[in-house]
């Protein structure tokens, strides 16, 4: 993962116990907090904030210097159901798709890289712990990675099965 794109696809069956938790997290080390890592100046973290009847997907990137938030978009897990969630990462942008449809679209610079030598899944530990974005008991399915940024129509079609 060295380049400014980056995206990811997946279904997900929300949990709705844990108010707050990392999905898909590609960090640096924070060796300032170890206990309590947050160092948010490169990778990205993939992110649910929320309550028992509205999960909120959120996505940061760190960009060299500073950071860019995307607020995503919500579902509601109280009814039970699989959502398609999608995120792409461009040299301009990063844009959140629920069920397909864009969420959020935010202007970017490209990612940075340095540092992120692993990936978390269904966790923000070890390297985004310090809000309490920790485990995640939802459910995941069919996890696409990509080292570009999908367009709305590949998103749709990986929704479909049909990419």
């Amino acid at each position: 993962m060295t380049s400014g794109e980056f995206s990811a696809a997946f279904w997900y069956k929300s949990n709705t116990e844990a108010a707050r938790a990392g999905i898909l997290v590609a960090g640096p080390e924070d060796p300032d907090n170890p206990d309590a890592q947050n160092l948010r100046t490169s990778g990205f973290r993939f992110l649910r904030e929320g309550s028992e009847t509205e999960q909120r997907f959120k996505l940061n990137i760190g960009t060299g210097d500073g950071e860019v938030w995307n607020d995503g978009g919500t579902i509601d897990p109280t009814l039970n159901e699989w959502v398609h969630l999608a995120f792409t990462i461009s040299e301009s942008q990063t844009v959140i798709y629920i069920n397909g449809v864009e969420a959020m679209a935010v202007d970017s610079s490209p990612i940075d890289w340095t540092g992120c030598d692993i990936m978390s899944i269904m966790s923000g530990a070890p390297r985004f712990a310090g809000w309490d974005h920790l485990s995640d008991l939802s459910y995941m399915d069919e996890l696409y990675l990509f080292d570009k940024a999908l367009t709305a129509e590949e998103v749709e079609s990986l929704m479909n099965d049909a990419l």
